[in-house]
């Protein structure tokens, strides 16, 4: 016997979750080759200039990508999780700049795009896939359970 008067029906709930958590792991991903990329460019940079300081390459070599490791890592569990605000945003955000690097290479070096050891391929693919992840729905556990209780 139904003891309450709700007369607004809720949508079932949209199963988007394996695609984001596909889409939130290939982000995650090319933001680690990303990183890796960087930091190898960045390293064989630093050995083969004479005047290379080791405060720069620490903080502009290593401590960019690990920059981009923290934010791979919290794409990466927004995308399984599905929970807060700020990891939506970073999630956006990081998608956003790697579309515009990508825009950006495509624009002045178009022969690097697919250079493994650029941000060609790695912001190509990552890119649209963090903005994927970010912008797909979620879906809550029991979800469409509890939504075709209330239509009885």
């Amino acid at each position: 016997m139904v003891t309450h008067t709700r007369t607004r029906m809720n949508p079932p709930a949209a199963r988007f979750v394996r695609s984001r958590r596909l889409a939130g792991g290939i982000g995650a991903l090319a933001l680690i080759g990303l990183a890796v990329a960087h930091t190898a460019t960045n390293a064989g940079g630093f050995a083969t200039d004479d005047d290379a300081s080791w405060p720069l390459f620490l903080a502009f070599g290593v401590g960019l990508s690990l920059a981009i490791v923290a934010i791979a890592v919290v794409a990466w569990r927004y995308s399984r999780r599905g929970v807060g605000r700020f990891g939506r945003v970073v999630t956006v955000v990081a998608g956003v700049l790697c579309c515009a690097m990508a825009a950006n290479v495509f624009r002045l070096h178009p022969e690097i795009i697919l250079s493994p050891a650029g941000p060609g391929p790695w912001t190509l693919i990552g890119g649209p896939a963090l903005l994927t992840a970010a912008l797909l729905p979620l879906r809550r556990r029991g979800s469409a359970a509890r939504s075709a209780d209330r239509t009885i």
